[in-house]
């Protein structure tokens, strides 16, 4: 902490005091975090390469150097062996040596420049796309089996097209193909192709495209390594593969298409079954299918067969004729005795209609007499008075109800507008205009309360009291243990 002398100079407290060790871990933690992978170029000096199998050395600039170490397991698998003077890329992530008060880079892969400026673009351009999980195997679809309609984007008058037809023509002559002309090289190809693919939208069942361009020099397939352009193959309605230069030419496109192919012939090949296998497939899957029916067929027939000379059949209808038997015999005894049964109780029936009459007749001259003893009670004057007593009663309780009622109503409109007022400060609405927010993910679902929910990259969406903002974070600052450290001493 600092403070405030005399003579108005700050003077720094003492009240924080770190070992050097612990400063030099605090400046590791937060440079690690900080810069966990990069790629930097630069020309190697002061090279080294160590009896442990370690590599050091210095990249430097124009007006800068930064110390790298290679440990040996990252080491074995370069594939040139760097000297002094050389321009590469390294890359990994920077840390900090206490041992020695340095801040390195320490590398895990190490690779010749090339093209230096051009080749670090399409680095930078790989490594954005990597962030937003364009380049992910998971996401990547696979190409339909039996396609019907495949779209071609590349030149109209290339040897690409013509390849891609004839081997087309040659493997799958059952497709449709959609040809979408698009310039391939030089300045104006990045429009073209992103026009080939807004035109790709308008055109019904598509099932694959086929991206290709024939060989041609590194600067010849620029226009296959700019960021829009790999955008686009990977936001294609359908499947994509790409044909672009030769076997040992990878672009940025080839990253995120959906498959790769050497050659604009092998995308072909890719994006098409052979029709002659295909025949052959299912001449092979009839035979197999009429084989094993038969088999079934004939394996069935012996079974049953066997079932029908097997001793276990004969006892089963031997079983079937004594059960016919023995429902035979059951019927017979029902039958006698409902003849029986039918014989006992025809007296009683016949002398039913008379008994229910007589019984009805009864009955109907008790009801009778009920009724008419009640319509002469009703018919009374006492019942007149009756109705007029409890008329007036059931008016004064009205009466009273609604009074009570009546001084009911404002003690409970007071009380409401109480709560509704109390209700109304502690909603959230409220505490956002107090200059409060609030933080949930992109989409809206979880709120986020704590920074060890998010990570750098991440989309948030940020409320307010009057609107809502859509970000992105870039960094994540963490507490960690010299910090929390730091706070304890405070306290």
């Amino acid at each position: 902490m600092t403070e405030r002398r005399p003579d108005g100079h700050e003077q720094i407290g003492f009240d924080d005091i770190y070992t050097v060790t612990e400063m030099t871990e605090a400046i590791r933690q937060s440079l690690e975090s900080e810069f966990p992978g990069v790629t930097v170029m630069g020309e190697i000096i002061d090279f080294k390469a160590h009896t442990s199998g370690h590599l050091y050395f210095s990249l430097r600039d124009a007006s800068s150097r930064l110390r790298v170490v290679v440990f040996s397991r990252y080491a074995r698998s370069i594939r040139f062996a760097p000297q002094n003077g050389m321009t590469i890329l390294a890359a990994g992530r920077i840390s900090h040596y206490g041992g020695g008060g340095a801040t390195q880079l320490v590398a895990v892969d190490l690779q010749i420049a090339g093209r230096g400026e051009l080749d670090l673009k399409v680095r930078r351009i790989l490594q954005k796309l990597r962030e937003d999980g364009l380049t992910d195997t998971a996401r990547k679809r696979p190409l339909p089996k039996y396609p019907e309609t495949i779209a071609v984007i590349t030149s109209p008058t290339g040897a690409a097209r013509r390849d891609i037809m004839r081997t087309l023509a040659r493997r799958w002559p059952i497709a449709r193909l959609v040809h979408l002309p698009a310039t391939v090289q030089g300045a104006e190809a990045p429009a073209s192709i992103l026009d080939a693919f807004d035109r790709l939208r308008d055109q019904p069942g598509i099932d694959c495209v086929i991206l290709a361009r024939g060989g041609g020099s590194a600067e010849d397939l620029d226009a296959f390594n700019i960021e829009a352009v790999a955008r686009a193959v990977a936001a294609s309605p359908c499947p994509v593969v790409t044909g672009i230069g030769h076997e040992v030419d990878t672009t940025v496109c080839d990253y995120v298409a959906d498959l790769r192919a050497a050659t604009p012939t092998a995308a072909a090949e890719l994006a098409a079954p052979d029709a002659a296998e295909v025949r052959a497939a299912l001449d092979d899957s009839s035979r197999r299918i009429r084989a094993g029916a038969t088999a079934s067929s004939a394996r069935r027939l012996s079974a049953v067969e066997i079932l029908l000379r097997s001793a276990g059949f004969r006892r089963l209808e031997r079983r079937i004729d004594y059960e016919r038997m023995r429902c035979i015999g059951v019927a017979d005894r029902l039958a006698d005795w409902w003849r029986g049964t039918r014989g006992r109780i025809g007296g009683e029936i016949d002398l039913f209609p008379r008994r229910a009459g007589t019984a009805l007749r009864e009955r109907w001259h008790r009801e009778h007499g009920r009724w008419t003893a009640a319509s002469a009670s009703i018919s009374g004057a006492g019942l007149t008075g009756a109705v007029e007593t409890r008329r007036r009663t059931v008016q004064g309780a009205l009466q009273l109800l609604r009074a009570r009622i009546g001084a009911r109503i404002p003690a409970e409109r007071s009380r409401l507008d109480g709560m509704s007022r109390t209700l109304k400060g502690l909603g959230p609405l409220e505490v956002l205009e107090r200059g409060y927010a609030l933080c949930t993910s992109g989409d809206g679902t979880k709120i986020i309360g704590s920074a060890a929910e998010i990570e750098s990259g991440d989309g948030l969406s940020v409320r307010f009291h009057d609107g809502t903002a859509g970000c992105r974070v870039d960094t994540v600052r963490k507490e960690d243990a010299w910090r929390r450290k730091r706070t304890s001493r405070r306290r």
